[in-house]
């Protein structure tokens, strides 16, 4: 293995590093918060990744294309590479220690809502922070969507199998790869200032518009006033729309760039389960809290809100919820395992294998009633490849397996099952919508040392959906195909 190759890869993620933290600390000189450990907090991280990457670009020579292997142990370095150097300005303001400041790094690089922090003690320490903070879930949305799911995994290799190559040729990206990373960079800048513009001709202050923006998009989760969001029924409806754009497959929103196969695109099997659950879903919470006495228009756009909050696993919260009926709490556990699309940036199991799994139910009790039936499974007029079943079975035992590895080291410290559940479950998933003492951040800051790295392990292999940091730690070497 070229290591050297691994770590020019690594070195490059200062790129991102480095433009946060000089973009973080020009907002404490405009909120004038430039005290001695505020200018310290930003700069020596600044200056420790600079002299990173000039070191290693340096010793660096031009190497042909890195193997299969030297990919995904790039992708898994430079995330976590990522999140230690990310940790650092909270230990250096002194608000953190190291557990705390590896735990605030991994949930924002991995988009999930949870934080140990309520948004007046960052905000205390200067907005920079505050903004640091929210700012680290869109660099790791960024990193997820293109980095690590398009560069690393090679879409393009994905994109010859049979399902896969189907979806992309029909909206004409296939074979240009550098046009399909650059759509995705488009859509997702687009979507972030778009969010951003209608927060704040909506009424939000411009520093709040800004951080809902980039927490909505990311699906982090985490705002300038935390998982709650302050303002009223539009306010929400605006944060549900881009929640629900950003939680469907980028594969749909690219088909507008092409000059073919925007229909077929959007009638696709898995973006029409999407919107049906979308559009159903939050009608059945709305009837189960007008059952409970809440009112109509309040039942309405809160069980909207919390429906579009979890299957796109973003996790905001609205007041009330740890008082909702059980049928409803568990409804929205459900949906923050489901996830999104595939190809998106929520995590999850995503619409795509659950409805796998399902045909593959089906047919296997179809076959057991006719042993010499042919049997295919289908998406539209394309057909899945043999493993696929057998690669969202594992998917799916690995994050029930996560699951219980998490339920069980909570419970060792915390009693209340339904709330170690529901933090369970949000770890996994990405999400950020916990219920009972978790569903504030004095909950989480409760947990000790301990709780809090094992959750940050389980989040970090829930957003790489278990496939990549599975070889990570395995090292198969070169019999390793992806």
């Amino acid at each position: 293995m070229r290591y050297r190759r691994i770590l020019s890869s690594i070195s490059r993620m200062n790129i991102a590093i480095l433009l946060l933290m000089m973009i973080s600390f020009l907002v404490d000189m405009i909120y004038g918060d430039l005290e001695a450990r505020n200018v310290l907090r930003f700069t020596l991280p600044f200056i420790f990744s600079t002299l990173v990457y000039v070191v290693v670009m340096l010793h660096t020579d031009k190497q042909d294309r890195m193997t299969r292997k030297e990919r995904y142990t790039a992708a898994m370095a430079s995330f976590l590479y990522m999140v230690v150097v990310c940790s650092i300005p909270f230990m250096l303001d002194g608000i953190a220690g190291p557990a705390v400041a590896l735990f605030e790094s991994m949930a924002g690089l991995t988009t999930t809502g949870l934080s140990t922090f309520d948004p007046g003690e960052l905000t205390s320490a200067g907005h920079g922070l505050l903004f640091y903070r929210v700012a680290l879930q869109w660099v790791g949305g960024l990193f997820y969507l293109v980095f690590a799911f398009m560069v690393l995994s090679e879409i393009a290799n994905v994109a010859r199998r049979s399902v896969d190559r189907g979806i992309f040729s029909r909206i004409g990206l296939i074979p240009n790869f550098s046009m399909l990373l650059q759509n995705l960079a488009l859509i997702y800048g687009i979507f972030t200032i778009s969010s951003f513009i209608a927060f704040y001709v909506g009424g939000m202050e411009l520093f709040d518009a800004f951080c809902l923006s980039l927490s909505t998009v990311s699906t982090g989760g985490f705002s300038s006033t935390g998982r709650m969001i302050e303002g009223g029924a539009g306010i929400h409806l605006m944060v549900i729309l881009f929640m629900f754009l950003t939680g469907m497959g980028y594969y749909v929103h690219m088909s507008i760039f092409s000059a073919r196969g925007r229909s077929r695109t959007i009638l696709d099997t898995e973006n029409i389960s999407y919107l049906v659950l979308t559009l159903t879903l939050p009608f059945i919470a709305f009837l189960i809290l007008s059952l409970d006495g809440i009112p109509v228009l309040s039942s309405l756009w809160k069980g909207s809100f919390a429906v579009i909050s979890a299957i796109t696993t973003t996790g905001f919260m609205v007041d009330g919820m740890n008082g909702w009926p059980d049928p409803l709490r568990f409804l929205l556990l459900v949906l923050m395992l489901i996830g999104g699309s595939s190809l998106s940036i929520a995590s999850g199991l995503k619409v795509q294998r659950i409805l796998l799994l399902i045909k593959g139910f089906i047919n296997e009790v179809e076959r057991a009633s006719h042993p010499n039936m042919m049997v295919v499974l289908r998406r539209g007029e394309l057909s899945y490849s043999e493993k696929a079943l057998d690669a969202a079975s594992m998917t799916f035992f690995y994050i029930i397996c996560l699951l219980g590895l998490s339920i069980a080291t909570v419970l060792m410290f915390k009693g209340d099952l339904f709330d170690v559940i529901s933090l369970s479950v949000t770890s996994v998933s990405n999400s950020g919508i916990a219920f009972g003492e978790f569903g504030t951040p004095e909950g989480i800051t409760s947990l000790n040392w301990f709780v809090k790295l094992v959750l940050s392990g389980i989040m970090f292999l829930g957003r790489f959906e278990v496939l990549l940091p599975l070889f990570f730690l395995s090292m198969r070497g070169s019999r390793f195909t992806g």
